[in-house]
């Protein structure tokens, strides 16, 4: 299948967290805690598949697509409840595991979803991957609009009439200036909301996030926004969560050793500026922790039904 338009910088992220697998994390999107903070990340993530399915109205015999299914985890959820389910992703290593798992995925860009899935899915999940969508060589001509309008066209060409879309999107709670991005991390000083949105945008992980009420405004016409919910203390208490599992599994698990090392020998530079980027600039985490009362980024679970 046809990755066009995926910049390189998103393929190589996610082969390089696909190490983090070996130390106990499951997943890179944020878990749902229902505001207990003593709750198991691994119930949180449970929880937020359950969540995502249940909006989407997902059944026995619901024709359910994940877009940027990951290694699988909600594919296994829908399967389990008798749904016919299938995922795309960018990601070859992801397709390898979702296989090996016996669910299906398909290595495939959004943007090249095939005519032939017109009218196919009771619904659609997208968590977490809709960050990559726009990039900041995007965000300097002004084409987000374009681009997520193109997006939610994609999403109601393959929905049933009456199909639903659930996603979960980082917004910028503070936007950054492309033109200031696009300069490098040099030209900040370090630590700084430059240098941090640089190593998160640019350097590491390849996006560029919508504003608040921005998706609202480029879906309609083709959907009704049926309802948003606040997730980032959620994502905060995940992203910790990595932070001291990373840690903790670097210092004494012998897998993620070998999983590092064949990271290092096969891509030094971007393993060693992801491994800053998550456990020493944590720059991820950053996103998510107030700054003077007010988080960098915010996360929302947002509920979408296709207008027919």
């Amino acid at each position: 299948m046809s990755l066009r338009h995926v910049p390189e910088k998103v393929i190589t992220c996610y082969d390089l967290l696909d190490a983090a697998l070996a130390g106990g994390v499951e997943d890179f999107t944020e878990g749902k805690y229902y505001g207990n903070g003593r709750l198991s990340y691994f119930q949180a993530q449970k929880n937020q598949a359950e969540w995502l399915l249940d909006q989407i109205k997902c059944k026995k015999g619901s024709y359910i697509l994940d877009v940027g299914c990951g290694n699988g985890r909600i594919l296994e959820a829908a399967k389990n409840r008798g749904a016919h389910a299938i995922g795309i992703t960018i990601s070859k290593h992801q397709v390898g595991k979702c296989k090996k798992r016996k669910l299906r995925a398909v290595l495939m860009n959004y943007v090249n979803i095939p005519k032939g899935w017109n009218n196919r899915f009771d619904g659609i999940i997208a968590n977490g991957s809709i960050e990559h969508f726009v990039q900041v060589k995007d965000a300097l001509k002004n084409k987000q609009d374009k681009i997520y309008k193109e997006m939610f066209k994609v999403f109601h060409r393959i929905l049933k009439p009456g199909g639903y879309l659930a996603s979960t999107v980082i917004h910028f709670n503070q936007v950054p200036n492309p033109d200031e991005i696009i300069k490098g991390s040099k030209s900040f000083e370090k630590y700084s909301s430059n240098y941090h949105f640089f190593k998160i945008l640019l350097e590491d992980f390849g996006g560029w996030y919508p504003v608040p009420k921005q998706l609202e405004r480029c879906s309609a016409g083709l959907f009704k926004h049926l309802k948003q919910e606040d997730g980032t203390e959620d994502y905060r208490r995940t992203s910790e969560y990595w932070l001291s599992a990373m840690k903790k599994q670097i210092c004494k698990n012998p897998k993620v050793w070998v999983a590092l090392l064949g990271k290092l020998i096969s891509k030094p530079k971007p393993t060693i500026r992801m491994l800053d980027n998550l456990i020493i600039s944590q720059s991820w985490m950053w996103q998510f922790r107030k700054q003077k009362g007010k988080t960098p980024t915010r996360l929302f679970r947002d509920v979408w039904e296709k207008i027919n």
